[in-house]
């Protein structure tokens, strides 16, 4: 039997990627008995110089819309650059065919911003980082109750 290597690698190949990826949608695709159609979407805001000012990172899955990352510069934050982003990346999800959308923000970040829009928190790790707490939020897009 031929030794596996584990390699911590800072440098992935975008066709390596997307072997593990196709992996992981093969297996859990075969589980639910239905495809996980990943999709991701990426929104940028940029000034009139054409610099990032903000953005969401996220992605499609199944029919979730998983935002991993909202960001506004700091010198344009509430002026409800946060709240475009957020409805354009609901949008986009609505357009995808997702039904819900779910993220995550900690005690020094956004809770309350999220809960103004609409998401409710559905779960919680104290703890992470130490001294602090990370919340899970949740929301229906389509307006209706949980």
């Amino acid at each position: 039997m031929s030794e596996l290597v584990i390699v911590h690698d800072d440098n992935l190949a975008d066709r390596d990627r997307r072997v593990i990826l196709d992996g992981l949608l093969t297996f859990s695709d075969a589980c639910t008995k239905r495809p996980r159609h990943y999709r991701p979407l990426q929104l940028t805001m940029r000034d009139r110089a054409g610099n990032v000012a903000g953005g969401v990172l996220a992605a499609g899955v199944w029919e979730w819309l998983v935002i991993d990352a909202l960001w506004v510069r700091s010198d344009l934050r509430r002026q409800g650059h946060g709240r475009r982003l957020m409805r354009a990346a609901e949008t986009a999800g609505v357009a995808m065919g997702c039904l819900y959308v779910r993220l995550d923000t900690f005690d020094f970040e956004a809770r309350g911003f999220y809960e103004r829009l609409g998401y409710d928190v559905y779960a919680q790790l104290d703890g992470f980082p130490v001294g602090h707490t990370q919340f899970h939020l949740r929301k229906r897009l389509d307006g209706r109750a949980k």
